[in-house]
């Protein structure tokens, strides 16, 4: 029975695969290693240079801001344009910002207010990036493969998590900042490299551009949809009191722990080891939309109960494991939330949909950045993470008994009858 089932998922997966989405998913890969261990340099190379934790997250929210303030109209264009040429010129002129980075330090080394501006312009370029991929993934596979689909990308990611955030930790002790932003350059351009061979499927919203009718466009999907407001207003809430824990990490290993940047790293990559196992877990199994609703309240109640856990004095090992549940966690919250998502919304306007979505849920996440960073230079670590874990879990207890969120993982159900209904 198990060798059946698993030859009935290599199957399955055999299916997913074509060379577009491979080289799709390639590039990315390279240029999301070379972008994990980049931040495992800057944040370290911020926290010596500084010290302090506000610059941190001033530092965090500079790079969130344009994605947020930016999202819905970038959404607009991708939807407009060909997201195969956005993905490419993004790529290029991450690349290009990055190697100026590299340059600074090894010619004068880097300034603040240099690290901010450049921050700031990775930011905007991310903008227009950042929505083009979950609006591609739909067009490169057929509907049931979705979710296999975007598992891969999911798993690819995450092992650019293991790897790139451990090697980075390591690497930063050894040969400095500089080395690792010159390779996040080249990861850049690596992946431009792959984005040309690839073919983006596409179908384009037809009319003139309108950024203010396209947005509203959505705006009134999620008026007409108390369900999709009322679950983006919470985790918009969530979002703002789960980032101290992810802002305030290094200071906490680093201030609390007396630990360096290699166990920062290595902390990162068990969590990336975690999300992997779930991804792992996600691809081989498609539980059903009740089963599938069961799976996400669990998953996050407990993910809430274990970041909680981070308030408590922990050695190494703990702080391991702990990452790992929490990211393992994680995974099963996001994984079902992005394919009912993407199944609900239609193809053309995809694009504006996840660029408000990006705005409406983390629009207050710059905030918390810079707040976590400010209120920690007067209030203790642990003090902090306890208040967040409060809040955290009366949110997620709010999102777990609304009574209509069981039907929004009922999703592929209706589609295989609204098919069946057009198709007699």
């Amino acid at each position: 029975m198990v060798c059946i089932k698993f030859l009935r998922w290599r199957f399955k997966m055999r299916k997913v695969w074509n060379k577009d989405l491979v080289l799709l998913l390639l590039g990315q890969s390279i240029s999301r290693l070379g972008d994990n261990a980049h931040q495992i340099a800057l944040m370290w190379f911020i926290l010596e240079k500084t010290g302090s934790s506000a610059i941190m997250g001033t530092l965090s929210a500079l790079a969130y801001i344009p994605s947020v303030l930016l999202g819905p109209f970038a959404g607009v264009i991708v939807d407009k344009y060909s997201r195969k040429k956005i993905i490419l010129l993004s790529d290029l002129i991450r690349g290009l910002i990055v190697a100026l980075l590299a340059l600074f330090y090894f010619t004068k080394g880097l300034s603040i207010s240099e690290i901010f501006i450049l921050t700031v312009l990775l930011g905007i370029s991310s903008a227009f990036f950042n929505p083009c991929i979950p609006s591609s993934i739909p067009e490169m596979v057929d509907p049931e493969d979705l979710p296999r689909a975007n598992s891969l990308f999911s798993i690819a990611g995450r092992v650019t998590e293991i790897i790139g955030p451990s090697a980075g930790g390591i690497l930063y002790k050894f040969v400095g900042a500089g080395l690792l932003f010159s390779f996040n350059a080249v990861s850049f351009f690596i992946a431009s490299i792959f984005t040309i061979f690839t073919r983006i499927p596409q179908r384009y919203k037809e009319g003139k551009m309108n950024f203010i009718g396209d947005i509203g466009e959505v705006l009134k999907r999620l008026k007409e949809d108390k369900t999709l407001m009322t679950l983006g207003i919470t985790a918009a809430v969530l979002n703002f009191f789960y980032v101290p824990f992810f802002i305030l990490l290094p200071v906490y290993i680093r201030n609390y722990l007396h630990l360096d940047a290699s166990m920062y790293g290595f902390v990162l990559g068990a969590g990336g080891i975690g999300s992997l196992v779930g991804l792992l877990i996600t691809s081989a199994i498609s539980p059903s939309g009740d089963k599938k609703y069961r799976m996400f309240k669990f998953s996050l109640m407990g993910q809430g109960v274990a970041i909680g856990l981070l308030a408590l004095p922990l050695n190494r090992i703990q702080l391991v494991i702990l990452f790992f549940v929490i990211q393992l966690l994680n995974i099963f919250v996001n994984i079902y939330i992005n394919v009912t998502l993407q199944l609900m919304v239609p193809s053309e306007e995809r694009g504006r949909f996840f660029g408000l979505l990006g705005l409406f849920v983390g629009g207050l996440q710059p905030i918390s950045m810079s707040l976590s960073g400010i209120i920690a230079e007067y209030v203790k670590i642990p003090i902090i993470f306890t208040v967040c874990t409060v809040v955290i879990l009366s949110m997620s207890w709010r999102i777990i008994t609304l009574k209509e969120l069981k039907n929004l993982f009922n999703i592929e159900k209706r589609k295989e009858e609204e098919v069946l209904v057009s198709h007699p």
